[in-house]
């Protein structure tokens, strides 16, 4: 079996929905049984069930989402002529409170509501796995960073839910408060107590490091992003694919050829399996691909793509004259220009051609188990570019950006490409990143973390500041009446 993440069946009776579908859904679920809880967590057996469980419900909240809460909010895709109505939202930034898929926060509270039980229930057993808590951490920690990055404040909680007399109707704690006391202990602690190097589908230390990184990026604190991705790359755990043929099987997914989706860039990634987690595992095709597609790629990342790396020979050689140009070849036709470019789209018009990287056939939505990749080893490389660049370090950030142009057997920058200024890098590096992680979830976050919406979306769609959050979904404000919507909505 493809997933490694089974929940035993007897975890059902532990683990209480939090209350964020209606208040009669909640009151009608079986009640909570402390004699169950008690029989439960007694060994680390039952411990690696409870965080299994999590995993299940991280899976759940990240089907969709991990790409509706940001890709399609960049500049990285525009609305197809066929987009439903609530993926236009998206694409334009002018999402309303009333759009089920991407703002019910069920899921993810799943997700918190598991992880807290965990925490709370592993210590107790004799001689515990501190791996299994260290992860529940991370776990937990991971929820609340998207949580404060999509709304900005959330409900918290950190206690498990153990009954009906708790207090589960709680007003917005904000973001800074709940980055502070939660998310950055969560973290370290995660750092403190898992032990095991690396593993794809799990939080370990590289996964753990990569994730510090993120998070100390966002809150502008380079010298600690830096240090977590050092501490990372000490490991030795990951390289660079260094050709085109294994660059694509770190993300197709084909039927017809074999599950591909490996290689040893890979971090961590969440994993669906279709004898597990059922039909429309993952939500990737249903994104990328469909049929009839919501998505196009934007005619602006397309023309980007192919300045930077023109696809005519005389275009070429006018730009990189002591380069020669990679062949790529397609059908009867040979392409030069960077692989990556043709392996990430559909052989269509720009501006009309669908996300190839992940599959190039069609196949029913019903047998997607396409894995999301969350972090890779180029993705830190060049999010360490970012960071040298804010400390000063120009040399450092080149040598970083070269690092993955060399694997990709593409031009090596110079020191005047890159730039003579601290924000003329940072456009660079951006937008070496956006190439690079193109389709996986990391360009709005980029724009974000830099300040640099208003700018890469200028000739898209203008985005007021406080619609960079998203608006709390209708359905919650009626069911919690602490709750306060967002402004702006």
């Amino acid at each position: 079996m493809k997933f490694i993440h089974k929940v035993p069946m007897a975890l059902a009776f532990l683990i209480i929905p939090f209350a964020f579908s209606s208040c009669d859904d909640f009151l009608n679920e079986e009640p909570f049984s402390q004699v169950s809880d008690e029989q439960f967590w007694t060994t680390n057996s039952d411990a690696e069930g409870g965080v299994a469980a999590a995993y299940d419900a991280m899976q759940k909240t990240y089907r969709l989402k991990h790409y509706l809460w940001g890709e399609f909010r960049s500049d990285n895709h525009i609305a197809s002529d066929r987009v439903s109505g609530a993926y236009l939202e998206i694409i334009e930034n002018n999402i309303t409170p009333g759009n089920t898929n991407t703002l019910r926060w069920n899921d993810l509270y799943s997700m918190i509501g598991r992880a807290n039980l965990a925490i709370e229930r592993i210590p107790q057993i004799s001689g515990f796995d501190g791996d299994l808590l260290g992860q529940a951490h991370a776990l937990r920690a991971y929820a609340y960073f998207d949580a404060v990055r999509v709304w900005g404040g959330v409900p918290l909680y950190t206690d498990a839910v153990s009954g009906l007399d708790q207090d589960l109707l709680r007003p917005q704690t904000d973001g800074q408060t709940i980055m502070n006391e939660v998310i950055i202990p969560d973290m370290l602690r995660a750092e403190e107590l898992v032990t095991v190097p690396s593993g794809e589908f799990r939080f370990t230390r590289a996964s753990i490091f990569a994730f510090q990184a993120h998070v100390y990026m966002w809150l502008k604190d380079y010298q600690k992003a830096n240090e977590a991705i050092e501490k990372l790359m000490a490991l030795n755990e990951y390289s660079l694919v260094t050709n085109r043929d294994a660059w694509t099987k770190l993300f197709l997914n084909d039927r017809d050829l074999g599950q591909f989706q490996e290689g040893p860039e890979l971090i961590f990634s969440i994993r669906y399996d279709l004898l597990e987690d059922g039909t429309r595992a993952s939500g990737n095709y249903e994104l990328f691909f469909a049929g009839v597609p919501s998505f196009f790629i934007s005619t602006q990342v397309e023309n980007k793509w192919i300045e930077r790396f023109p696809t005519v020979d005389s275009l070429w050689r006018q730009k990189y004259p002591d380069f020669e140009p990679p062949m790529v070849i397609v059908g009867p036709d040979t392409l030069i220009g960077d692989y990556r470019y043709y392996e990430s789209r559909e052989d269509r018009a720009i501006g009309e051609a669908r996300v190839a990287k992940y599959t190039k056939i069609n196949f029913s939505p019903n047998d997607d188990d396409t894995n999301i990749s969350v972090y890779r080893y180029s993705g830190i490389l060049l999010l360490k570019a970012l960071a040298e660049n804010r400390l000063n370090n120009a040399d450092a950030a080149l040598d970083l950006v070269n690092q993955i142009r060399t694997a990709r057997e593409l031009p090596l920058v110079t020191a005047e490409e890159l730039g003579s200024d601290t924000d003329t890098r940072e456009n660079f590096i951006l937008d070496e990143r956006q190439l690079e992680l193109f389709a996986e979830g990391d360009r709005w976050w980029d724009l974000r973390m830099t300040d640099k919406v208003q700018l890469a979306l200028d000739t898209i769609v203008q985005v007021p500041n406080e619609r960079l959050i998203f608006p709390i979904f209708e359905e919650h404000l009626i069911d919690n009446d602490q709750l306060t919507q967002n402004p702006g909505y």
